[in-house]
């Protein structure tokens, strides 16, 4: 006989077409059985029932961070962070590096992830001459927070064949200094190269996905729509770690990687399968682009200059042709399309072959994506509501990087991952967090979306804030419905998959500044406990 939970007096939020806010739940086996009051739950209690008394505590359906790096969080965190309390200047990463030099096998990478010359006290990166003085024996590769920019030492650059008269390759910046030698600087795609040529092992990666997938628990997070990594190699090692049951969240695959993703879009189109095969514990999902580069880089792609640079308007990685020629064949295979577009000028020509995909090749509810979508103006809302198309922005962003936001791109900064307009438009827009280049916490992504605040207090795009309920449901059932998966998880209703997350308070009740507090006490997927830190007499 199947196990039976019944949970009492909590506050069930249930996300269900009424947004009702509940007092019980019953899970039997891995499912939701029902949902009611108190008394009409525990009419179901039989000699198989674990009562579970919540005591006013809110209890939500599995967070669905909609975009993420499992790959790239995980095998960061068997990296240096530049996130540490203990790096707070050049000289002390550096000395990070030099001790991780030190017990590193000769000729093996050195990785340190997460890089802000922000809030470094040097305000700058360091220098290929700082990190060659280190060491000459191990290649070094230094990354910036965005993912998109990266500076290396000379054994790395002579790894990666990059000298003086290697040319800049589509989409990226070698950088040069002013006698022509790489600085080690490498942007958008020429730092997405050198991550290819730096990959992790098939035995670390998979050692990666575990840490991850115990850290996503943590947090709550159920379900992860997987944004890629190092390529079809890194997909294949996903896909069976999900099997092996290494990682407990369900995965929902971009097909692409960090770098030439043409190629594996061209490849897969041609492969005879397509978006939805799978099940529901791991399935393959849409073919990934990257159009444009990182919002703090900043390297978006934008219509108009830069509000801290007139001259400068982005980096972006195709033409439209060359959109047009990858993506819509893609669309008429049968595949879910998507890109990484966070200026409006990426945003516009993702819409574009969308839109013409459509004209060509008709389909019903192919809920085509745009990943981030970050400078999404009216106009370009408007046609996302047109063609059907789902957004997945980070609010968390602006909590990061917000104050960066207004500096480089003005008032634009108020139309960033507009969550006020896309409810008004009735767009089900999902959030994401996109770790590691911000947290994972679902509980920050909320916190922004309801409140428009960066770290230093500034609210930015008032008008764009959603209420609490509103913000749960985007992190719930509308990463669901990103996935072709609403009928199945994403809310808390009978027939529903019991993926469960119980929060330590009522968040109903919490005051909105206080949200970040807040902690998971467990984490539920398919009916089973995979992470606890309570002491409710239920074990992970």
């Amino acid at each position: 006989m199947e196990r039976q939970y019944l949970f009492i007096d909590g506050e069930i939020i249930t996300v269900d077409e009424k947004d009702q806010v509940a007092e019980a739940v019953a899970v039997r086996g891995n499912k939701i059985i029902a949902v009611g009051s108190n008394e009409s739950i525990l009419k179901l209690k039989d000699d198989h029932s674990e009562i579970i008394d919540l005591n006013g505590k809110t209890l939500l359906p599995g967070f669905i961070d909609s975009h993420l790096h499992i790959s790239v969080y995980g095998t960061n965190c068997l990296s240096i962070s530049c996130q540490s309390e203990k790096i707070k200047s050049i000289k002390e990463l550096l000395q990070e590096i030099k001790m991780k030099a030190d017990h590193t096998p000769k000729g093996q990478w050195i990785r340190a992830w997460g890089y802000n010359e922000s809030l470094i006290s040097d305000k700058r990166f360091p220098t290929k001459e700082e990190l060659d003085d280190i060491t000459s024996e191990h290649p070094i590769m230094v990354s910036r927070i965005c993912g998109h920019i990266s500076m290396v030492n000379s054994y790395a650059l002579r790894v990666a064949n990059i000298d003086r008269n290697t040319p800049d390759p589509q989409g990226g910046i070698i950088d040069k200094t002013a006698v022509g030698e790489p600085s080690g600087l490498l942007i958008e795609n020429a730092h997405m190269k050198m991550f290819n040529i730096s990959a992790f092992s098939e035995e670390e990666l998979s050692k990666a996905h575990t840490i991850a997938s115990e850290h996503f628990a943590e947090k709550g997070i159920t379900s992860i729509h997987d944004a890629t990594g190092y390529g079809l190699d890194n997909l294949r090692v996903l896909q069976a770690d999900s099997k092996k049951g290494l990682i407990k969240q369900r995965v929902y695959a971009m097909v692409g990687a960090l770098n030439n993703a043409q190629d594996i879009v061209k490849h897969m189109v041609k492969a005879g399968i397509f978006t939805g095969l799978g099940d529901d514990k791991f399935r393959i999902g849409p073919v990934k682009l990257f159009l444009d580069g990182s919002s703090s880089g900043p390297t978006i792609w934008t219509r108009e200059a830069y509000t801290s640079d007139p001259n400068n308007y982005g980096v972006h990685y195709f033409s439209q042709e060359e959109v047009d020629e990858l993506l819509i064949p893609a669309h008429e295979k049968g595949w879910q399309i998507t890109s990484h577009a966070q200026g409006d000028a990426a945003i516009e020509m993702l819409l574009n072959t969308i839109e013409k995909a459509h004209q060509l090749y008709p389909r019903e509810e192919a809920r085509h994506r745009i990943e981030h979508a970050g400078v999404a103006a009216p106009d370009l809302i408007e046609r996302m509501r047109t063609l059907n198309v789902v957004p997945i922005p980070n609010p968390a962003f602006l909590y990061e990087y917000g104050d960066g936001y207004v500096k480089n791109y003005g008032v634009r900064a108020n139309d960033m991952y507009p969550m006020n307009a896309y409810q008004n438009a009735d767009i089900p827009a999902a959030i994401s967090s996109d770790s590691p280049v911000t947290g994972f916490n679902p509980l920050r992504g909320i916190y922004v979306a309801v409140t428009r605040k960066s770290s230093s207090g500034q609210v930015i795009g008032d008008g764009n804030r959603v209420s609490l309920l509103e913000a749960i449901r985007m992190y719930t059932l509308n990463g669901a419905y990103a996935s072709f998966e609403e009928n199945i998880k994403g809310s808390i209703e009978p027939g529903k998959l019991a993926d469960l997350v119980l929060l330590d308070r009522s968040i109903i009740q919490t005051d909105i500044d206080e949200l970040l507090e807040a902690e998971v006490e467990w984490t539920m997927i398919d009916g089973e406990m995979v992470y606890t830190n309570s002491n409710i007499g239920i074990k992970a």
